[in-house]
C-alpha cells in the first residue's frame, strides 16, 4: 500500500492485526479519513489540511515490513532516493529526489528530514528511527514553516507519546540470507497522570543478495544496524506537556552492492594492463568487457540506451581483501575527521548518530494561546571505504610493490569517505486559536551545524606508498541560520479559509581553508568575492549572509463538509552549506588548476523555487472512496549543479589519480505533475488502493564542463531534456482482503499484495543513457490470535534485477605505455542492484 492518507484509512480500517493494535481515536480516524497531521505546526485532519501530503503510520508500516528509508520511499509514487555516488552505492549517502527535484550534490538537500519537527543531519539518519506513531511527507516548498533545505518538501518523523499505562509490543522477523528484525517497546507511568516514559530498541540484520565475483566467500550488500530510544512526557499541569527524546544508533555494514559497465574493455597480459582502444592489441585475458554501443563527441566510446544487464562472470566483483598495508592506514587516525576507533577497519560503512530533542508547550489559560519551544541536538559521524575501480584487479601487477615495503601487490583502488555532522537548533514560537474566525502563529529559529569531512586516500598509501600530511585534508564546512516565521488565518466563512505564511531568513555560510592553508591574489579575490591574503590551514577566512524572504498562501474553499479544494502560491529559497568552491583556493597546485578547470566560481547563490498548486481531497458515498488529486508547476532557478573530474596531480611525486569536485549556478528547470490517491472500500474486508504520479521536468538551461566534454552537448542541446535520478511515471496498487476466523473469538486473517512502480531515471542532464523502469510486488498473509501476530511475506517476489540508481565514473588502471583512462571523460557506470527477492516469517504480542 501506498504511503499516502488513503492507504491510512484502508490499512487501519481492513488490515486485522494493525487495527487490533490500534488506539479507539487511530481506529475512529480510519473509519472516518480523518488522520492527524501536523504539517503546519498544529493538529489538522489530513484531509482537511490544504497542502499535498503523505503520511504511513506505524501499524502500516510494519505490516510493509519497512525497515529502512529506502522501503519507504519505494512505497511512495513521486519520490526516489539513490545511495549512488562515488563509486559506491550504500547507505553513507542517501539523496531524496521528491517530485524530481534532484539534488545535485551530497551537500546540497531539497527535501528536509524531521524528528518530531525537529530538523535532522542527514536523511540517512532517518534510518535509525524505531517504532514511530507515523512518517509524514510533506509535498512542495516547505520553507516557511520548516525553514531551510525544505525546498522541495520535508519528511517528518513523528514519534509514539507514550501512555500512563503499563504496555508494551515486540515483534521478530527472520528472513532468507540470515536476515532478522528484532524491536521491542515497553511504556507506562513513573509518577500516574504526571510523568510517563517510553523506551524502544531494535537490532537489523539484512544479508546481501549478491556473491562478490573478487571474493567469493563474501556478500555484497550486508546491512546492520541497532537502535535505542526513550521519550519521558511530563505534564504537571493540564497546560504544560514537556517531551523529551533521545536516540542513539549505530549502522555496520558490508561492502556495498553494486555493478560494473564499462566503455573499455580492459585485459590483463602476464600482469601488465592491456586497454585494446588505446594499444591496438588484444593480449592478455579480459578481465572487464567493454559494453560501448555508440562513440560520443566522435572520439569518446559510451553505453548509451537503456543500460545493459552485468556481464556474467565479471560484476559485480570488488577486491575487498584486507592486507596488512590497507589495516595500517586505517588504523592511522591522523588528519582524519573520525577517529580510527570510530572509523571503518574494513570495506563498508561503519556509522554512529545520536539525536535528542525537547518540546514544551505551555497553554496560556483559556486565551487560546500557545507558547512552545523546540530544542534539538544531532551528532553523526560515518567511515566509509569502497573499492572505487568495481573489477576484480587483483591479475594486474603493482608495479610500485617490492618484497620489503609490504605494499599491496597488485592493483587495487580503496577510498574512504569519512564526515563528523554536528548541529544545534532552537525554535520558539507562539500559537493563538480560541476558534474563532483569526488563527496566527509566529516564532524564531536558529540552527548551526557544522561539518567535518574527507577523502581519506587508501590507494595512495596501501598501493602507492605515498605518505599521509596534514595538507590531505579537507576544508570543513559550516552555516548558521536564523529565522524569523509566522502565519495568519482567516475564515470568513465556515467554508473558505485564507492562510498567508511567510519566513524571513538569514543563512551565514563560512569558507574555511584545507589542509594546505590558501594564497588568494587580489586578481582572483576580485574575480570570485573573497577576501585576498594568505591563510593558515583549516581556518576560517571568509563567510557570507544570504537572505531570503520565502511567503506562501494559501486559499482553501469546503466544497461540501467532506471535500476540500484549494490553491497556492509559494517562494522558496536553498542555501547549501558548500556555497564556496574551496578547492579554488586551499588545495595542491593540481587541485586548484582541476577545480578551475571546472568553469567554478569562489561562492555560489542560493537557488530560487515559484511553486504553484491546486488539490482536492476528501470522500464521498458513505466513505466507500476517500481521494486526495493535487497538480502542482514550479519554475527552479539558479539550480546547483555538481561538477567533477578525475586528474592525475603531476605536481606530487609520485603523480596521484584523484578527483575535485564543486557546485556551480548553472541550471534552470520547469517541473509541473499530478498526484493522486484513491482508495476504495466497496465491502466489509475488502480494499483497493491506487496511487500514482506524473513528475515531469523539463530542463531550461545548463552548463557542465565534464558532460560537454563527454557528450559534445553545449547550451541549448540540453534545452527539454529530464533531470536526471527522477522517475517521471510511478504508481502503487495494494488490493487487501480480510475478515473473521469461524469458531474463535479475537481471531482475524488478512492478505495483501504491494505492486509498486517506478519509471526509467536518465544518468545525466544529457539523457543518452538511463536505467529501466522497475516493477516490484510485494506479499503479505496474517493471522491475528487475540494479542499474538503471526505473518509470512515475500518481498520482490518476482525477483525483478533491474538496478536502482546509476552514475558515471572513469575507468581506474594502472598507466599503461599507452595512456591511462583517468583522465579521459567518463567511461564507465556504476549501477545499483537492488535486494532479491525475500521470504521471511514474523511474529509480534502486544500486551
Amino acid at each position: 500500500m501506498p504511503i499516502s492518507s488513503i492507504a491510512i484509512a484502508c490499512s487501519l480500517l481492513y488490515s486485522a492485526p494493525a487495527a487490533a493494535q490500534a488506539e479507539p481515536q487511530a481506529e475512529e480516524a480510519a473509519v472516518t479519513g480523518d488522520i492527524v497531521v501536523t504539517a503546519r505546526k498544529r493538529e489538522e485532519s489530513l484531509l482537511s489540511t490544504p497542502i499535498a501530503i503523505a503520511a504511513m503510520p506505524a501499524e502500516e508500516i510494519g505490516q510493509r515490513g519497512i525497515i529502512s528509508l529506502t522501503d519507504l520511499i519505494d512505497a511512495t509514487p513521486g519520490i526516489n532516493v539513490t545511495g549512488n555516488n562515488s563509486g559506491r552505492n550504500d547507505r553513507s549517502f542517501q539523496q531524496i529526489s521528491l517530485r524530481g527535484f534532484t539534488p545535485s550534490t551530497t551537500d546540497s538537500t531539497l527535501t528536509a528530514t524531521f524528528i518530531d519537527g525537529v530538523p535532522v543531519s542527514s536523511a540517512s539518519a532517518m534510518n535509525s528511527i524505531t517504532d514511530p506513531a507515523r512518517v509524514e511527507v510533506l509535498k512542495g516548498p516547505q520553507n516557511a514553516y520548516f525553514g531551510r533545505n525544505a525546498f522541495a518538501g520535508a519528511v517528518n518523523v513523528v514519534n509514539k507519546t507514550p501512555k500512563d499505562e503499563f504496555g508494551g509490543n515486540m515483534s521478530a522477523a527472520i528472513f532468507n540470507r540470515d536476515g532478522y528484525d528484532v524491536q521491542a517497546a515497553i511504556e507506562g507511568p513513573i509518577a500516574p497522570g504526571i510523568l510517563s516514559f517510553r523506551l524502544s530498541g531494535r537490532a537489523m540484520q539484512r544479508g546481501g543478495s549478491y556473491r562478490n565475483g573478487a571474493n567469493p566467500n563474501e556478500r555484497l550488500g550486508d546491512q546492520s544496524t541497532r537502535t535505542a530510544t526513550g521519550m519521558l512526557l511530563f505534564t504537571p499541569s493540564e497546560s504544560l506537556t514537556i517531551k523529551a527524546f533521545g536516540l542513539y544508533s549505530k549502522d555496520n555494514d558490508g561492502a556495498s552492492a553494486q555493478g560494473m559497465l564499462s566503455a573499455y574493455e580492459v585485459r590483463s597480459n602476464n600482469g601488465a594492463t592491456n586497454i585494446p582502444a588505446l594499444s591496438g592489441n588484444t593480449n592478455g585475458k579480459i578481465i572487464v568487457p567493454g559494453l560501448s554501443n555508440c562513440t560520443l563527441n566522435g572520439v569518446n566510446p559510451f553505453i548509451c540506451g537503456a543500460a545493459p544487464g552485468l556481464p556474467a562472470g565479471f560484476s559485480p566483483a570488488q577486491n575487498t581483501y584486507i592486507d596488512p598495508k590497507t589495516t595500517a592506514v586505517l588504523a592511522d587516525g591522523r588528519f582524519r575527521p573520525v577517529s580510527a576507533s570510530d572509523g571503518v577497519q574494513g570495506y563498508g560503512l561503519k556509522r554512529e548518530y545520536i539525536h535528542a530533542h525537547v518540546n514544551i508547550d505551555y497553554e496560556v489559560g483559556d486565551t487560546g494561546l500557545t507558547l512552545s519551544s523546540l530544542t534539538g541536538v544531532n551528532h553523526e559521524k560515518w567511515s566509509q571505504m569502497a573499492e572505487l575501480d568495481n573489477y576484480d584487479s587483483s591479475s594486474l601487477i603493482n608495479t610500485a610493490a617490492t618484497p620489503t615495503n609490504g605494499l599491496l601487490p597488485y592493483y587495487n583502488f580503496p577510498f574512504a569517505i569519512e564526515r563528523d555532522n554536528k548541529d544545534f537548533s532552537q525554535e520558539l514560537r507562539a500559537s493563538f486559536d480560541n476558534g474563532g474566525m483569526f488563527s496566527a502563529m509566529i516564532g524564531a529559529n536558529y540552527m548551526d551545524t557544522k561539518v567535518k569531512r574527507d577523502l581519506l586516500n587508501v590507494f595512495g598509501e596501501a598501493v602507492l606508498g605515498l605518505a599521509r600530511s596534514a595538507g590531505t585534508a579537507s576544508a570543513p564546512q559550516r552555516v548558521q541560520t536564523k529565522g524569523i516565521f509566522g502565519s495568519v488565518n482567516i475564515e470568513p466563512t465556515d467554508a473558505l479559509e485564507i492562510s498567508l505564511e511567510g519566513r524571513y531568513q538569514q543563512d551565514k555560510v563560512f569558507g574555511y581553508t584545507g589542509g594546505l592553508g590558501a594564497t588568494i591574489t587580489p586578481a582572483s579575490a576580485a574575480e570570485n568575492g573573497v577576501p585576498a591574503g594568505t591563510y593558515a590551514p583549516l581556518t576560517q577566512f571568509f563567510s557570507k549572509k544570504y537572505n531570503n524572504f520565502m511567503p506562501r498562501v494559501i486559499v482553501n474553499y469546503k466544497i461540501t463538509p467532506d471535500i476540500m479544494a484549494y490553491a497556492s502560491w509559494a517562494k522558496a529559497a536553498n542555501v547549501s552549506i558548500a556555497s564556496f568552491n574551496a578547492r579554488l583556493f586551499s588545495g595542491s597546485a593540481g587541485e586548484i588548476a582541476a577545480s578551475q578547470s571546472l568553469g567554478l566560481r569562489g561562492v555560489t547563490e542560493p537557488e530560487k523555487l515559484t511553486n504553484y498548486e491546486i488539490g482536492v481531497k476528501g470522500k464521498a458515498f458513505d466513505n466507500k472512496l476517500i481521494f486526495a488529486l493535487a497538480a502542482y508547476y514550479g519554475e527552479w532557478k539558479n539550480q546547483y549543479n555538481s561538477r567533477s573530474v578525475f586528474f592525475t596531480d603531476t605536481s606530487l611525486n609520485p603523480p596521484l589519480t584523484s578527483t575535485v569536485t564543486g557546485i556551480a549556478n548553472s541550471g534552470q528547470t520547469n517541473l509541473k505533475g499530478v498526484e493522486l490517491d484513491a482508495t476504495i472500500l466497496p465491502y466489509d474486508g475488502v480494499s483497493l488502493t491506487f496511487s500514482g504520479a506524473y513528475n515531469d521536468t523539463n530542463i531550461r538551461a545548463f552548463a557542465d564542463p565534464a558532460i560537454t566534454r563527454l557528450t559534445g552537448i553545449t547550451g541549448d542541446g540540453f534545452k527539454g531534456n529530464k533531470l536526471p535520478l527522477t522517475s517521471q511515471y510511478s504508481f502503487a496498487i495494494t488490493p487487501e482482503f480480510s475478515g473473521d476466523i469461524p469458531g474463535r473469538d479475537n481471531a482475524t486473517w488478512f492478505i495483501r499484495s504491494d505492486v509498486n512502480y517506478k519509471s526509467r531515471q536518465f544518468l545525466d542532464a544529457a539523457n543518452l543513457t538511463w536505467i529501466q523502469g522497475r516493477t516490484v510486488v510485494n506479499g503479505r498473509v496474517g493471522v491475528k490470535l487475540d494479542n499474538i501476530g503471526i505473518e509470512i511475506f515475500a518481498t520482490n517476489l518476482l525477483n525483478n534485477r533491474r538496478y536502482t540508481s546509476i552514475q558515471q565514473n572513469t575507468v581506474q588502471t594502472p598507466a599503461t605505455p599507452f595512456g591511462s583512462l583517468a583522465t579521459r571523460p567518463y567511461n564507465y557506470l556504476i549501477v545499483g542492484l537492488p535486494e532479491l527477492r525475500t521470504f521471511g516469517i514474523k511474529g509480534s504480542v502486544t500486551f
